[in-house]
C-alpha cells in the first residue's frame, strides 16, 4: 500500500525534514521538537524530542517549541496545541484557504511568508530537487520568536497578527 501524502520515492516515504539553514537563520535554541522522526535529526537545535512512538500531541510541552508537524489532516491538531502553548515557531505550507490557517495561524503573533519554495531534506539526507509543492510560512508565538522571524525577513513577507 502506498503512503498517503507527498511521496518522494518508491517505498512511499512522506517524511520531509526542515533544512539546516532555517535553524542557522533563526539562531534559536528550542526546548522541544514534538514531531521528531523516529530515526532522529541531529541538526534540529532542540533539547528534548518526541518521536511518533511517544506521540507529541499527547505529551506535555514546555519552553520554546519547534514544530514541523505532519501535514494534511493532522495539521489542525498540532496547530491547536501550539496555539494554546503560545511559545515557539512552526513551519507549514502556506495554505491560507484552510480552516486551520484562519483558526490558529492568524491568531499567532507573526507570520513570515517565504519568498521561495523550501528545498527540504528527505529521509535519506538528500535535499529535495525543485523544492516543496507550494510556498511555506514560518509562524511565531512569543516575542523572542517574532524577533527571530524579523531577523530573517529578507527571505519573504513578514506580517504581524492581532
Amino acid at each position: 500500500m502506498k503512503a498517503a501524502g507527498f511521496t518522494h520515492d518508491k517505498i512511499g516515504s512522506v517524511e520531509w525534514y526542515t533544512p539546516p539553514w532555517i535553524f542557522e537563520r533563526l539562531g534559536l535554541q528550542f526546548d522541544l521538537d514534538p514531531c521528531q522522526p523516529a530515526a532522529g535529526i541531529d541538526w534540529i537545535p532542540a533539547r528534548r524530542r518526541y518521536t511518533p512512538y511517544e506521540d507529541g500531541l499527547k505529551q506535555p510541552w514546555s519552553g520554546r517549541v519547534w514544530l514541523n508537524p505532519p501535514y494534511g489532516k493532522y495539521s489542525p491538531a498540532w496547530l491547536k496545541k501550539m496555539h494554546s502553548h503560545r511559545n515557539g515557531i512552526a513551519l507549514l505550507f502556506s495554505r491560507t484557504d484552510c480552516a486551520w490557517f484562519h483558526d490558529f495561524v492568524t491568531k499567532a503573533d507573526a507570520i513570515l511568508f517565504l519568498r521561495k519554495r523550501i528545498k527540504c531534506v528527505d529521509h535519506r539526507g538528500m535535499v529535495g530537487g525543485s523544492g516543496a509543492g507550494c510556498g511555506s510560512m514560518l509562524i511565531a508565538w512569543g516575542t523572542e520568536n517574532v524577533a527571530a522571524l524579523e531577523s530573517m525577513s529578507d527571505l519573504g513577507y513578514l506580517t504581524y497578527c492581532q
